[in-house]
């Protein structure tokens, strides 16, 4: 272990978010390289980012058609879905490019010294750019519909914020626990497709499961007032909830701090067990 990574293993959650701002040209790099190796040679580019979320929405507008039912949002509900699959598209993204990162890099991390909280942050980031060429669809899609944007818009940011605590919190476990079992790549596919069916990606509720009087699906899923969140900003005019998405916003602090807690007292380990 090098002077620099002891250091940084025994400094405080924010002297090791200094150190990851310090290399924030690093993340740049490292993100960079993500986008572009992802869409080299690719025909399409960037637009392979809303190719799945615009393919889902088509095929839930289908289905919703087929089973019919009346469904009150105050827009279509293609772009009630389209929302709401775009959030989950990058947040499954991400997590999934967290899981593995550290592993898939163990030579880097094995011969370079550098915070390795920039891995999965790039992940993170690199999501991020996806997520921004798919909200620029959605508001393509808004104005062919003639849906106006809000003044609620202007909160979108705030929502954002909330969403990449939640994902890079749950992202820095991911990574850290992956190096010690390499089944928690395995289990992470399976645990992502309950988490979507848990969470109102593409129907207006996730369902009840009640335990007390504890609505467990809404009031303990952290993506659930965030989702809500995007589509009130961006449909509703403003936080329909505001105490559920402070709820929210507390749960993905929460989720930030532990998995940063988790990913610094295993740091250490990584170049020996990657």
């Amino acid at each position: 272990m090098s002077i620099e990574s002891a250091a940084l293993s025994r400094a405080s959650l924010a002297g090791r978010v200094r150190a990851v701002i310090g290399r924030r040209r690093l993340l740049g790099v490292l993100a960079r390289r993500e986008v572009q190796v992802r869409y080299k040679q690719a025909l399409l580019g960037a637009l392979w980012a809303v190719f799945l979320p615009l393919a889902l929405m088509l095929v839930f507008t289908q289905l919703r058609k087929g089973l019919g039912g009346s469904f009150d949002a105050g827009v279509p509900y293609r772009l009630w879905a389209y929302a709401g699959l775009a959030a989950w598209t990058m947040h499954q993204t991400a997590l999934k490019g967290c899981t593995g990162v550290l592993v898939t890099n163990r030579n880097l991390i094995q011969k370079v010294w550098f915070p390795r909280e920039l891995l999965p942050l790039s992940k993170v980031a690199a999501a991020l750019v996806d997520f921004g060429v798919a909200l620029g669809l959605l508001g393509v899609l808004m104005a062919v519909e003639g849906v106006a944007p809000t003044a609620a818009t202007a909160l979108l940011p705030l929502v954002v914020l909330v969403h990449v605590m939640l994902v890079v919190g749950v992202g820095l476990f991911l990574a850290a626990a992956n190096v010690f079992f390499r089944d928690v790549q395995y289990v992470f596919d399976v645990a992502v497709l309950v988490w979507m069916f848990a969470s109102p990606v593409f129907v207006g509720t996730a369902g009840r499961v009640r335990v007390g009087g504890i609505d467990v699906l809404r009031d303990l899923n952290p993506l659930h007032p965030i989702l809500e969140g995007y589509r009130d900003v961006l449909f509703r005019g403003g936080l329909t909830d505001p105490l559920h998405f402070a709820q929210g916003a507390a749960m993905a602090l929460a989720a930030l701090l532990a998995g940063w807690f988790v990913f610094a007292r295993a740091e250490p380990r990584f170049a020996e067990r990657a």
